[in-house]
């Protein structure tokens, strides 16, 4: 991720918009006069687009600023009359009181990894407390799951969904929309989950003093990844290690002042989120007497997964007992496939159906691998090589030490064909179910809840 400077200009300080009157005579009435002046609506709006005129990346968050500023100046007028809370959006977020309210902030990787981990915490604080604020600030362009839940939601698209743009410009635009959340909000807790932060997100939290800011960062590096800077992590109050399926050697760590706080690996669905049994197949037409197998490799961001899921397709339509569930990703394009002995599945997420499904054929991501395990779903993992910083094949290969998965790391039609083989027999999945028990952990998403509520 980049991290240059954003080049934004500061806002101007208090010094610099200050008009100093003499004591004698009625310099009182004056101040009053003035304070009411720049507290009037007019005099906001106005003074807000003039700097937002002087200053091209302010335009770009005109749309939004200016009806936040309004709402802003309307509800503070209503309780307090002239005397408004509010005298400039840019100053929204000096007061020191803290409203219970988090914010969280998972980017847009190449799958659903950090968004999925968040809302699985955010669910649970829910329960916990429902006074709550819940804000979340994101790169994804799926929002519909945090409109279901309720949470409020703002939305930045990636760097690459703007054509030419500088990871400058773009970190820029970061900040300024990060800076008017927290002056709207006034959080007490601000939660980032991602690989690496953006120089724009580490600008706009470094004045939060009153702001516990936490990273919630998964384990299982590659042994090449580049170490994060001690800076970079020593921004953060608390780094959140979620656990992984084997102890992670933590390559890229450095010494910091960052507490760590270690907890169960986090899924978004517990067992009392999984759709009745039979459920999915009566929806999908599939008869009580087929084996089922549920296929989802990824968006295809990384690496083309088109061949690999041809090939599998291919092996398992040599058993005329299985149908497949092709678990089509919201991140990616919409895929086709013909033949009776295939489905198309296009939820989120499709772990609720789990129950459903006799073996799955899965890429070796977090979100998906430990769903499985915690369903006792017998699995053949594809890990992908290709990753910036995830291990897939060290995750993999600990669950297939323990007897619950298959893992093939060259693919092609033989070693593929071979898996499928394999795992179509009933005495091979029934002892992979067993095996799958011995590496079940509590949702860590609970654990991390609660330690939320008692630290805020």
């Amino acid at each position: 991720m980049d991290s240059n400077d954003s080049g934004e200009d500061s806002h101007p300080s208090s010094d610099e918009e200050k008009i100093n009157f003499s004591p004698k005579g009625d310099s009182e009435k004056k101040s009053r006069e003035l304070r009411n002046i720049r507290q009037s609506p007019a005099y906001m709006i106005g003074k807000h687009i003039s700097d937002t005129y002087r200053n091209p990346l302010k335009m770009l968050l005109l749309p939004i600023s200016l009806p936040l500023l309004s709402f802003k100046i309307v509800r503070g007028t209503a309780v307090s009359g002239n005397d408004s809370e509010f005298s400039d959006i840019s100053e929204m977020g000096t007061s020191s009181i803290r409203r219970n309210s988090i914010v969280f902030f998972p980017t847009n990787g190449v799958g659903f990894g950090h968004f999925t981990r968040t809302l699985a915490v955010a669910r649970k604080l829910k329960k916990l407390d429902e006074s709550l604020e819940i804000v979340f600030f994101t790169t994804m362009p799926t929002l519909h799951p945090l409109s279901e839940e309720g949470f409020l939601t703002y939305h930045l698209p990636p760097r690459y969904k703007y054509e030419g743009m500088e990871p400058r410009i773009w970190n820029s635009l970061v900040e300024e929309l990060l800076l008017t959340v927290f002056s709207l909000h006034r959080p007490k807790m601000f939660i980032f989950d991602g690989a690496f932060p953006y120089r724009g997100m580490l600008n706009s939290i470094k004045g939060s003093e009153d702001t516990a800011k936490v990273w919630l960062r998964r384990g299982m590096f590659r042994k090449d990844s580049k170490p994060i800077p001690e800076e970079t992590i020593n921004h953060f109050d608390a780094v959140i290690r979620p656990g992984d399926s084997s102890p992670s050697e933590d390559v890229a760590e450095v010494e910091h002042n960052a507490a760590i706080i270690g907890c169960n690996p986090i899924t978004l669905i517990d067992e009392n989120d999984l759709a009745p049994v039979g459920e999915l197949r009566k929806r999908l037409g599939i008869p009580d007497s087929a084996i089922v197998c549920y296929l989802q490799l990824g968006a295809g961001r990384i690496n083309d997964i088109s061949s690999e899921i041809q090939f599998t397709l291919d092996a398992l339509s040599r058993h005329s007992q299985i149908i497949t569930v092709v678990g089509e990703s919201i991140l990616g394009e919409r895929i086709s496939f013909s033949g009776d002995s295939v489905r198309i599945l296009r939820d989120y997420p499709n772990a609720m159906y789990f129950q459903d499904f006799d073996f799955a054929v899965l890429a070796g991501g977090y979100n998906s691998y430990h769903e499985a395990i915690q369903a006792s779903l017998p699995t053949i993992c594809y890990p992908n090589l290709k990753t910036g910083t995830d291990d897939q094949l060290a995750r993999t290969k600990a669950a297939q030490e323990a007897g619950c998965m298959i893992v093939v790391k060259n693919r092609n039609k033989s070693t593929i064909g071979a898996a499928i083989d394999r795992i179509a027999d009933d005495g091979i999945r029934n002892k992979m179910r067993i095996c799958s028990k011995a590496i079940q952990r509590k949702n860590g998403s609970s654990q991390i809840a609660e330690w939320i509520v008692e630290n805020l």
